[in-house]
């Protein structure tokens, strides 16, 4: 379709008009400054920036650059040397990107944004330029602007759906286009803002003159719904378009035998069955002590461990026992192979003497076999050949490694299987990636509506007063602010039985408080009545996502790391804990090894009261307005742990023959995900236990 069939023509009069960003709608143009965005992690101070930076996918140095400039205009003209460089397909996305600005900026600025789009009622929006009609709209010679005005009408288009479907604007996906990146990485989904009430709405004008709609004989999708690349996709580098291949679901082989081993079933046709000793042999090499140390994790496979890690720390003096493990080698850890503690070197290396190093054969493709090996059909079988004198350290030594049987496909199909899964698990990971970041930015929403509640009220206009508390510096001004010893006194409970069977037998089903839920056999106490539970170390305490008090009712059973305080029943408890919640500890808690709240800084921190009526209001508002993000939340958590138990499911039945890929393409990034606070956690986790278990530093 010609663009003269998408050129509109405007009535000033009837349209809300924007020029300069000064002027009342002076916001609505991308070169308004006060509505700055967040993109990855990245400040970036207007939509116009983040426009011109999406230039530029391929150029991360110039997408600086342009984010950089402290003013829009600047940007954009930091911009101008680099146009020829543009991606390639920029004609057929910059309309679909710069959609997707708007919607960020809407997302990030709900409030002030969202008030500016429904102000402008059910008028045409138009941008007026001298020189540009297809962003904008220019004036004719009567008066009237002429243009495509695409900007215009992608604010009208968020507008209406501001208006309808305001749920659906909270969460902006990144675009399905080859290359969308910000500084080498993959954008990632955008969320609104914390606090993003509904926009206070401006009732329509009665006296507002109303534009005829401009004729519609001619329909306008071509020009917001072009086809980003036709049947193919691109490569941005070099602007090739590469013709995509069909994509179809795995499907069983074609024809099945028995292999004879009852935890494999049946394999495809052409598929045998080896002994491990045909496809490894064992590699022993000592000697070696300039390599890097290598370490097994149940989660990641084999890794190069990070020295410089502090609390990871660890003085080698004598690396001589240390083997060799050659890039490409199996390594296993001997007592947690059954696991799952097995993967492929990625670098020539050293690892533990508790260790034991495969080479594999030239038919053999490692990656495969590190996959069946991490299947919980194949670890079952591990068990069994392990031997030691308690299950738990049970080891699988070279010898019965190597009797073990083993599937084996032709050599280029093991390969394939390879990059499928490898390319599955990148999509897998990046997914579960943006899940984890929804349920952060949840908990970050939930966590601000929960902060502005306790210390600010409900009443915005409310009369404050100052308190000379950094965490908390205002507060309604018939607010009390009360150390915690007024409101709560801390107890000793009834010491619980040391012996299993008799705590268990006590206790029943009572719900556990302790340091990650680990049961402390030490210190353990039972309270039967409702209490706040106020934890005493740990990180929790520099972490404002993370809850560190608790409300409990009826019958709990905490450990010695747990103030316990029965709130006194002028207050509700639960106001209590949300108020403890928001405190900032850092100058509450100290230690020589480890940071701690001592009883006495405990009692000592101070808690904004309202009236206990006031209390309830908040309490109904709070349990309004996080109910909804909890259940995302929850069931983003859920979706979580769907897809990695379908990922278990396919990994077993690929590596198995249940499922044939060789025709599957799969579009996955070229660029490996990058870990996330929860990935870190989990390698934190993954504390190495070499100097007490002979170098069996895979953990749980």
């Amino acid at each position: 379709m010609s663009q003269a069939s998408q050129v509109r023509t405007y009535d000033p009069a009837a349209s809300v008009v924007f020029l300069k960003t000064n002027e009342r709608f002076g916001g609505l143009s991308n070169m308004a400054p006060g509505f700055p965005l967040r993109v990855n992690g990245v400040r970036i101070r207007t939509s116009e920036a983040l426009y011109q930076a999406c230039r530029f996918p391929h150029l991360p140095e110039v997408q600086r650059k342009i984010i950089d400039e402290h003013s829009p205009m600047t940007a954009k003209m930091r911009s101008k040397p680099f146009r020829k460089e543009s991606r390639p397909d920029w004609d057929a996305v910059r309309v679909k990107i710069m959609r997707w600005c708007l919607r960020v900026k809407l997302a990030q600025n709900w409030r002030e944004f969202g008030r500016l789009l429904l102000a402008t009622g059910d008028r045409p929006i138009v941008e007026q330029s001298r020189k540009d009609d297809f962003w904008g709209a220019k004036v004719a010679e009567d008066g009237s602007l002429v243009g495509m005005n695409v900007l215009g009408r992608l604010l009208m288009e968020v507008r209406e759906k501001l208006k309808s479907d305001e749920a659906s604007l909270k969460s902006v996906e990144p675009l399905a286009i080859p290359e969308f990146l910000l500084l080498q990485q993959p954008i990632e989904m955008i969320c609104a803002e914390v606090s993003a009430s509904r926009p206070a709405e401006v009732e329509p004008h009665a006296s507002w003159p109303v534009a005829a709609p401009p004729p519609r004989d001619l329909p306008q999708p071509s020009l917001f719904d072009q086809p980003m690349i036709a049947k193919g996709r691109m490569d941005i580098q070099t602007s090739r378009v590469v013709k995509a291949k069909g994509n179809k679901n795995p499907t069983p082989y074609s024809g099945y035998r028995d292999s004879g081993l009852p935890w494999l079933g049946r394999i495809p046709q052409h598929w045998d069955v080896r002994r491990n000793g045909r496809l490894f042999a064992e590699r022993n090499q000592t000697g070696f002590e300039d390599l890097p140390i290598l370490e097994v994790s149940l989660r990641t496979g084999v890794r190069v461990r990070d020295m410089e890690n502090g609390a990871r720390k660890q003085q080698m003096t004598d690396r001589s026992k240390y083997k060799r493990a050659a890039k490409g080698d199996i390594a296993y850890n001997m007592m947690r192979m059954w696991q799952g503690a097995v993967g492929v070197a990625p670098v020539d290396g050293l690892i533990s003497p508790a260790y034991v190093v495969a080479r594999p054969f030239a038919e053999v493709e490692p990656r495969y076999y590190s996959y069946l090996f991490r299947t919980a059909a194949y670890m079952r079988e591990v068990n069994k050949f392990s031997r030691g004198i308690v299950s738990d350290r049970n080891r699988l030594y070279w010898d019965e490694f190597k009797q073990m049987p083993s599937v084996f496909p032709p050599t280029d199909e093991q390969a394939r299987i390879s990059e499928f899964l490898e390319a599955h698990g990148r999509l897998a990971a990046r997914l579960i990636r943006n899940k984890r970041r929804l349920i952060g930015l949840l908990n970050e929403q939930k966590r601000a509506i929960i902060n502005q509640a306790v210390t600010r009220g409900l009443n915005p206009d409310a009369p404050v007063k100052p308190t000379g508390i950094v965490w908390m510096s205002e507060v309604p001004a018939h607010w009390e602010v009360t150390p915690l010893r007024h409101l709560s006194t801390c107890l000793d409970g009834k010491r619980v039985p040391l012996e299993a069977s008799a705590r268990e037998k006590m206790l029943g089903d009572t719900p556990y408080w302790g340091a990650n839920q680990i049961i402390d056999h030490l210190n353990d106490f039972l309270f039967d009545e409702d209490l706040v539970l106020l934890g005493e170390d740990g990180a929790p305490f520099f972490d404002r996502n993370k809850s560190v008090a608790f409300f409990s009712q009826g019958k709990v059973w905490p450990n010695n790391h747990i103030h316990v305080l029965r709130p006194k029943p002028s207050n509700r408890p639960e106001f209590i804990v949300h108020a403890l919640n928001c405190v900032d500890y850092m100058n509450y808690v100290g230690g020589a090894t480890r940071d701690k709240l001592t009883q006495s800084y405990m009692k000592a921190i101070p808690i904004p009261i309202p009236p206990k009526s006031e209390q309830d209001v908040i309490l109904e508002h709070l349990e309004r307005e996080c109910a909804p993000l909890d259940e995302t939340a929850k069931r983003a958590a859920r979706e979580v742990g769907f897809i990695q138990e379908y990922r278990e499911r396919l990994i077993a039945d690929v590596v198995t023959g249940k499922l044939d890929v060789r025709q599957i393409e799969i579009a996955a990034p070229a660029d490996e995900p990058i870990f996330d606070e929860d990935d870190a956690l989990e390698e934190e986790l993954e504390v190495d236990d070499t100097d007490v278990v002979e170098g069996a530093d895979a953990d749980d």
